[in-house]
Order: structure tokens, then C-alpha cells, then sequence
């Protein structure tokens, strides 16, 4: 018997040494290098986390996978507290994803209040394909190098295919959203600008970070304008009503010619400030849309036509029920802004010719 004993005793070292499985054992873990009190269920060795097991950290994050001497060595992570360097800045929040060799590696998604990424990692860092957001992104365009905050996918570390980018222009919060490749504006892209309360919007095409200038920028630039309203005065009022024959449909071009106070040109539109009405003839409607303003107005036809002279012209139509986008009709205008409708970085001759009167040819 007393052999027994002593055969037992020198037994239990052996299997102590040799490992064994503890089930919510309390004992500290190195995770990502920092030492963490956990919760451990798995294989031990000399009192150490050693081999398959998983553990539950502080405030509730998570690991499994493989330990050796009480360090979690590869596995996956979730919601464990790690700072990441991104840019020029570090941010600390809290990984969830694959681990291998004590780092992030392979696919896993970081959050902090200001920061996240979603995609794949390399050695701890950010690498290859992912979402990220930040509020320190550089965006390279032709002229400068832009500093803002950006939302979309990345491609080692440079905005590569759908996103939005914000940044500041004086008073003016400029968003940019739509197509990226190499940290540059690159294909179709949204420009809104808000300021003070206002916002308006717009498309614009770029190749590589540079400007393209093409009709189809013009046009929907145009379009991004059609919602807004006018105002008419006493004096534009009594104009349509002197005219309701034109304005109402029931008179062509050809008898009221001589009604027109001149043809159109850029600066008999822009000069003055009395009703007139302007012919301008042959143009190519190019976009079309009927709508109401509210459900208690009239129905408003909205066109965007070019003459011969390219002029691009947004004019709000009435009585126009046939005519279709690629007819050829005469714009009788009664010009009640006078502005030329140019977004900022563009340099497109366009005209808002409201209040029209327009005669399918």
C-alpha cells in the first residue's frame, strides 16, 4: 500500500509536466504581445496555456485557436483591443478576424470611433483589398494633393474602386462619390456641395485625377438643376399673358415671329433685366422630364436642348406633350434668371432660359 502511494505521487508530476485540459481556468495570456487576465478552457503545460483552447479576455473579447507558454498564437480573434497605424495616424479600438504568428493576418475587420477597415491584413497592418473608413485620407487630383475622410474600398492602402470622399473647400464641404483607382478620381463620380444649409449636386468624369470635359457632364450637371423653383414678378407675369397665345401652345413659330424681341446670343440673354422673348431655333433636345413641382401645380415639362451655336440651354416647357428626347424644336425663352449654369470646374456654355415656349419641328 505505502508503495502505491509513492508510485501515484511520482506519477502526478509526470502527467502535470506532460499537460493536461482545464475547463474556465483563470490565468494570464499574452494576447498581441500585451499580457491579459482570461478565462481559459483548453490545454495547459506547467501552468501555461499550451496547445487548442480559447479564452475570454476583458470586456468580453475573445480568442481561440493555438497557444504556446501562455501566448495566443494563431486563430481567430473577436472583438480583442489592438491599435493599428494607418497613414500618418495610430488608432486604437478592437480587431475581430484571423491571426496567425501573434498578428492579424489574412481576413479581419478593425473599428475604432473614428477609424475602420474590413478586409485583408498582412503582419498587423492594413494590406491588399478592403473597406476602410478614416477622417486622414490624402486624394491626388491633377493640380494638389487633398486631405479629407473617406468611405469605400482600398487596394494596399489606396482607394481603388467604389467610395466617397468629403472634404473642405473654404466654406464648402465638397463630397465626392462614385468611382476611384489609385488614390485619384477615376471614371463617373457625384460632386455635392453644401453650404450654409444649401446643397446642390452634380456629375463629373475624371481619367486618372485630371477633368474630362464631355457632354454628358454638361447635361447632367443640368439635370442636378431641374428642381429648382422660380419665382415670377408683375412684369414677367403680364409678359406670358401678352403672349398666352405662344405660351399656351396654340400659335406656331411662323406666326409669331415678329413677336420676338431678338435671336438668341450670349449677350443679348445676359443683358438687361425686362421680359423679352428670344427664339432660339434648331435646337436638339437632349434630355426630357415631366413632373410636378407639388401635387396642387401644373404639370412642367423640363428640357435640355443644344443649338447650333453647342449652347446647352435648361429650359422648364409648357404645353410641349410630343416632343421626345432627340426631336428638333424652337425655344421661344423668356430668360427669367439670366445666369449661365456652369459648375465651378467646368467650362461648358450653358444657358437658363426659364419659362419657354416650345414648338416641335
Amino acid at each position: 500500500m505505502e508503495g502505491m502511494k509513492k508510485a501515484v505521487l511520482l506519477i502526478l508530476p509526470v502527467l502535470f509536466l506532460a499537460g493536461c485540459t482545464v475547463k474556465n481556468k483563470e490565468m494570464e495570456i499574452t494576447v498581441f504581445h500585451t499580457p491579459m487576465s482570461a478565462v481559459y478552457t483548453g490545454k495547459v503545460k506547467r501552468k501555461l496555456a499550451d496547445g487548442e483552447g480559447s479564452a475570454r479576455l476583458e470586456n468580453e473579447a475573445g480568442v481561440e485557436g493555438i497557444f504556446e507558454k501562455g501566448t495566443w498564437i494563431s486563430g481567430e480573434a473577436e472583438a480583442v483591443p489592438y491599435r493599428v497605424s494607418y497613414g500618418d495616424q495610430t488608432y486604437s479600438g478592437s480587431y475581430t478576424g484571423s491571426v496567425s504568428e501573434e498578428m492579424p493576418e489574412g481576413t479581419g475587420e478593425f473599428r475604432s470611433e473614428s477609424f475602420s477597415y474590413n478586409g485583408t491584413w498582412t503582419n498587423g497592418a492594413v494590406d491588399g483589398t478592403g473597406t476602410v473608413s478614416t477622417p486622414s485620407f490624402q486624394m491626388d487630383t491633377a493640380e494638389e494633393v487633398i486631405t479629407g475622410s473617406y468611405s469605400g474600398t482600398i487596394r494596399e492602402g489606396l482607394a481603388e474602386g467604389t467610395g466617397t470622399f468629403v472634404y473642405r473647400d473654404g466654406e464648402d464641404e465638397i463630397q465626392m462619390e462614385g468611382s476611384f483607382a489609385g488614390n485619384q478620381y477615376d471614371g463617373k463620380l457625384i460632386r455635392t456641395i453644401r453650404t450654409r444649409g444649401s446643397e446642390r449636386s452634380y456629375p463629373v468624369y475624371y481619367s486618372k485625377g485630371s477633368l474630362l470635359h464631355t457632354p454628358a457632364s454638361m447635361i447632367g450637371y443640368m439635370e442636378g438643376m431641374r428642381q429648382k423653383s422660380y419665382c415670377l414678378n408683375d412684369d414677367q407675369l403680364s409678359f406670358i399673358e401678352n403672349h398666352e397665345a405662344m405660351f399656351d401652345g396654340s400659335e406656331t413659330v411662323g406666326k409669331q415671329s415678329d413677336e420676338y424681341d431678338k435671336a438668341f446670343a450670349f449677350g443679348s440673354f445676359m443683358d438687361g433685366s425686362d421680359p423679352s422673348l428670344i427664339l432660339i431655333p434648331d435646337c436638339l433636345i437632349q434630355s426630357i422630364q415631366r413632373y410636378k413641382l407639388r401635387e396642387d401645380t401644373d404639370p412642367v415639362t423640363s428640357m435640355i436642348v443644344q443649338n447650333g451655336d453647342e449652347w446647352y440651354h435648361l429650359v422648364f416647357a409648357y404645353s410641349v406633350d410630343s416632343a421626345e428626347q432627340g426631336d428638333t424644336v424652337d425655344v421661344a425663352a423668356m430668360p427669367l434668371c439670366r445666369t449661365v449654369l456652369t459648375a465651378p470646374e467646368q467650362d461648358y456654355p450653358a444657358i437658363d432660359a426659364a419659362g419657354c415656349a416650345v414648338i416641335k419641328k
